[in-house]
């Protein structure tokens, strides 16, 4: 035989027929390489992933009494157990007038402290207003709200891996940014500016409605914008504890046109959830539904909960949505097709990453791994994630690479088709004279915790397996 001949052969074909593969590199040096690849199938099971699903909100009034936070976050937390976030507000109320004393920033320590150790992800809200009368229970003067923003940042930053995202500015009745003498433009966009600094680069905010996101960061169209421009445009999200509510949601929309009245005015329910539908790849997106009505409906919340890319949803409110989607049945449900409709929200809720197919080739002195993804929830991962390629011997040898690709850009939503296909490549030299089990492993860079895919497969101790090779 004179020249080169290179035999390829696809793996997941051949797998079908269940026949391992043949893979022989070019050259008279290079090894012959099998491979056999795992088929995935995928699963309507749920998911505990980090930075997404429902969640129970957790209330705490700081004061200068001492507090047994270590007894009392366990007893408030003890039965929720299903849920990986928990939204937590902080009332400062007792020091409208004042710093926060020495005292009571013990007892803020303390509390973050105790709540860590629950490993819930936070979402974190700061106000001064249980009573919806904001007016009287905030400082008479917003330099004093600027201080408590800077008296808690150091917590926030230490604190920073188990912090999704801040809710709203310290602002409003139940510090939902409506009611209060500062909610001013300028006013709000200098505390989010000052918040985004005291709490650090790598927790989001979040503002209460479209308009207030950009009045404050003076962006007309987020689709300008992306993760590698490094601004606070980039690090603010929504949250909507009105969604669903009527055809303004209660007020987070208006009646207003991009085209005729610009950037600066609320604009009306298709324009915002287009808008939404846009921001809502970059920044996170969430809140409570509420009053039941034909927007809710289970097919009609579907889609707008796509196009808004919800990540969080309070599971404690509005309980006559929550047991209405409990009670239907989605029209077209695929691989969910059994589960009522609240269950399948769950399932659906932020991200929901899948594994359709994975290849090795051999070539040259190289092996070429790729591995198909896909997002099938409402939503993109937000936070930073590491993926890597474990290969691991029978014997204990392992090798790890890490994959380079963004699962970032994958929208979920209404671009739930959308795919990526992770891939690298490892010198044969590297797997030479040894038979590998492949695996596929995802963590929050943050926690380390691992994410879990919406397939049939178990991850094994090393993720999960997307084949065989041996070199």
């Amino acid at each position: 035989m004179t020249g080169k001949n290179i035999l390829k052969r696809c793996c997941a074909l051949l797998l079908a027929l269940g026949i391992s593969t043949l893979l022989t590199a070019a050259g008279n040096a290079a090894p012959a390489v099998r491979a056999e690849c795992a088929v995935f199938t995928e699963s309507a099971k749920a998911l505990k992933n980090p930075n997404r699903g429902f969640y129970y909100i957790y209330r705490f009034e700081i004061k200068d009494k001492e507090t047994d936070y270590n007894t009392l976050v366990p007893q408030l937390f003890e039965k929720d157990t299903e849920t990986t976030l928990a939204l937590v507000e902080f009332n400062l109320k007792e020091y409208k007038d004042q710093a926060i004393s020495s005292k009571g920033m013990k007892n803020l320590e303390n509390l973050f402290q105790a709540l860590a150790k629950t490993e819930k992800h936070l979402i974190v809200r700061f106000l001064y207003d249980w009573d919806d009368n904001a007016t009287e229970s905030e400082p008479e003067n917003m330099g004093q709200i600027l201080f408590h923003i800077r008296q808690v940042g150091p917590l926030l930053k230490a604190h920073e891996n188990r912090i999704f995202t801040l809710q709203g500015v310290f602002l409003g009745n139940c510090g939902e940014m409506h009611s209060s003498r500062y909610m001013e433009t300028d006013r709000v966009q200098t505390l989010a500016r000052k918040l985004g600094e005291a709490a650090g680069e790598n927790i989001y905010l979040a503002l209460r409605t479209p308009l207030q996101w950009r009045q404050t960061t003076r962006v007309s169209n987020p689709a300008g914008i992306s993760r590698r421009d490094k601004i606070l445009a980039t690090r603010i999200g929504l949250f909507n504890d009105g969604m669903m509510g009527s055809g303004s949601d209660l007020g987070t929309y208006g009646a207003g046109s991009r085209e005729k009245d610009g950037p600066l005015v609320s604009w009306s329910r298709e324009e915002e959830l287009d808008f939404q539908n846009v921001l809502c790849r970059l920044v996170p997106n969430g809140g409570e539904v509420v009053i039941s009505n034909y927007l809710n409906n289970l097919e009609n919340a579907l889609k707008d909960l796509s196009r808004m890319h919800i990540t969080y949803l309070n599971l404690g409110y509005d309980k006559a949505v929550l047991d209405k989607w409990a009670a239907s049945k989605p029209a077209e449900a695929g691989v969910f097709s059994g589960l009522d409709g609240l269950a399948l929200v769950e399932r659906r809720l932020g991200y929901r990453l899948v594994i359709r197919e994975a290849r090795m080739s051999a070539a040259g002195d190289q092996l070429s791994l790729e591995a198909d993804l896909q997002n099938v929830g409402f939503a993109p991962v937000y936070k930073p994630v590491e993926t890597r390629a474990v290969f691991r011997t029978a014997g204990g040898r392992e090798l790890s690479y890490a994959f380079l690709q963004d699962v970032r850009q994958l929208s979920g939503g209404t671009e739930a088709a959308q795919k990526l296909t992770l891939a690298l490549s490892v010198p044969l030299t590297e797997l030479a004279g040894e038979s590998w089990s492949v695996y596929l492993e995802m963590k929050d860079q943050a926690t380390g915790q691992r994410i879990l895919f919406g397939n049939d497969a178990e991850p094994e101790a090393h993720g999960y397996r997307l084949g065989t090779v041996t070199a």
